[in-house]
C-alpha cells in the first residue's frame, strides 16, 4: 500500500489532520498562514476549487462554514479529500470531480478558494502544476468564470506566485473584482527543481524573466520568489448600484 504523509493543519484555532498519498499535491508549508487570512461568516457557502488533499475546504468546514464543496479535476485528489473528511468526521461537505466550475452547475458561493496551477512552461508537464505558457491560463479563467458562481459581495482567494506573469493575472481580476493582497511570503527553490519537472524548463523561465514576466531573487546560489495570497471581492454589476436611502 502506498505510504502516506500525515500532518496536522491548524489555523485560527481550527485543526484538521490530513493524509496525502503519493501523486496528490500535499499542502504547502505556508498554507496555515494563508488560511488564517481568509475571512468568511459563520454558515458561509465555500468552494475549494482545485482541492488537492482538501486542506482549505476541510479547514473551512471545521472553522464554521455552513456548506463546503471540494472540486478537483484529478479523481485521486478528490478521493484523498473524501478520505480526509472521513478521518476528521466532517459531514457537511460535498465532493465532485470535474473541470473548474463544471460540477457546480448553477451553485453560488460566498467564498471561492481557487488553488490553481501557475507554473509557466512551453507545454503541459503536470496537471497539478502547469499554468500555461506564461503561468496565467488558469488564473485568468478563474477571474472570468468565478463571478457566475459568487453570491453578491462574494470573494475569491487565490495564491499568486512571482514565477507567473502576475501583472496579467491581476489585470484579469481587476475587470470584475476589487483586489488586495492579504499575505506576502517568499519561497526558496533551485533551478534543478524545475528542470526535474521538465527538461529545459529553467532556461524557458529565464527567457520569461528577460521579458519582465517572471520575477525571482538570486543571492549567490540561493534563489527565492514571492508568494502572495490575494483577496478579490466581487463588484456589483454595472447599473445595479444601490439607490439612495429614502428612494424606491
Amino acid at each position: 500500500m502506498p505510504r502516506q504523509s500525515l500532518r496536522r493543519f491548524t489555523a485560527r484555532g481550527a485543526s484538521v489532520v490530513l493524509a496525502t498519498p503519493p501523486g496528490v499535491h500535499p499542502p504547502d508549508g505556508y498554507a496555515p498562514l494563508e488560511a488564517a487570512c481568509m475571512e468568511f461568516p459563520a454558515g458561509a457557502r465555500v468552494l475549494d476549487l482545485g482541492c488537492g488533499s482538501g486542506v482549505f475546504g476541510l479547514w473551512a468546514a471545521r472553522a464554521g462554514a455552513g456548506a463546503v464543496w471540494l472540486v478537483d479535476v484529478d479523481p485521486a485528489a478528490v478521493a484523498c479529500a473524501r478520505e480526509n473528511a472521513r478521518r476528521n468526521r466532517l459531514a457537511h461537505v460535498r465532493f465532485a470531480t470535474g473541470d473548474f466550475f463544471e460540477p457546480c452547475g448553477r451553485e453560488r458561493f460566498d467564498v471561492i478558494i481557487g488553488n490553481v496551477p501557475q507554473t509557466p512552461a512551453p507545454r503541459d508537464f503536470s496537471t497539478a502544476k502547469w499554468g500555461g505558457s506564461d503561468g496565467t491560463a488558469h488564473l485568468r479563467r478563474l477571474a472570468r468564470e468565478a463571478p457566475a458562481h459568487l453570491a453578491p459581495g462574494g470573494r475569491v482567494y487565490f495564491v499568486l506566485i512571482d514565477l507567473t506573469h502576475a501583472d496579467r493575472a491581476l489585470e484579469a481580476f481587476a475587470r470584475r473584482f476589487v483586489v488586495r493582497c492579504r499575505l506576502r511570503l517568499r519561497r526558496t527553490f533551485t533551478p534543478a527543481e524545475y528542470d526535474a519537472r521538465l527538461p529545459g524548463l529553467w532556461s524557458y523561465m529565464e527567457r520569461l524573466r528577460a521579458k519582465g514576466w517572471v520575477r525571482y531573487r538570486q543571492q549567490g546560489r540561493k534563489y527565492s520568489f514571492g508568494v502572495r495570497l490575494m483577496e478579490a471581492r466581487l463588484r456589483p454589476p454595472a447599473g445595479r448600484a444601490r439607490p439612495p436611502r429614502g428612494t424606491r
